[in-house]
């Protein structure tokens, strides 16, 4: 590991530390302003590509464990386990208006985003289960963020999904920040 190495993972882990922060004083906010508000809209619009990334991610561990069972069965080895989320599936990259950002979900909604990504991919629920399944998660989300003062919940998950003949696997778009 080099010097660059190590310094690009110091100001990775301090992107990640930074993320959660952010998440967590948008969520522990109280009262309302125009400064409360702007910075729990813009926690939400981040959330949102989290999400999608997330189930993204989901589909294609899904894929990928598919394909390792199968060599495993075939060369009668120990079936590996079911792909699971973890601590770093809660950070991404998305873009914003400043350019690309860290954002951050809490382990336990990224837990369930991926299960559905997972669940989705191996045909166990469909698009419109899928959308609702993930669209409860976000609902839960904006809860913690506040979002339930505002006449809007600006969560929209998997709109990707909507859309015609998508290919899971390409890569989500994010949309900048307001």
């Amino acid at each position: 590991m080099g010097l660059f190495d190590f310094l690009s993972g110091d100001k990775r882990a301090k992107e990640k530390t930074s993320a959660k922060t952010a998440f967590e004083r948008a969520c522990a906010l109280e009262g309302d302003s125009r400064d409360k508000r702007g910075l729990r809209i813009r926690q939400a619009v981040r959330v949102r590509a989290v999400i999608d990334k997330i189930f993204v991610e989901g589909t294609s561990a899904a894929a990928g464990y598919d394909e390792a069972r199968m060599l495993a069965l075939a060369s009668g080895e120990k079936i590996p386990e079911l792909p699971k989320a973890s601590v770093n599936t809660c950070f991404k990259t998305v873009n914003t208006a400043s350019g690309p950002a860290m954002a951050y979900l809490p382990l336990d909604h990224a837990t369930s985003v991926f299960a559905v990504g997972l669940a989705y991919q191996t045909d166990k629920i469909d698009k419109d289960a899928a959308i609702d399944a993930v669209q409860e998660i976000a609902n839960q989300v904006g809860d913690q963020l506040g979002l339930d003062q505002y006449a809007i919940q600006p969560i929209t998950p998997l709109e990707f999904l909507l859309q015609g003949d998508v290919d899971i696997d390409s890569p989500v778009d994010d949309e900048s920040e307001q």
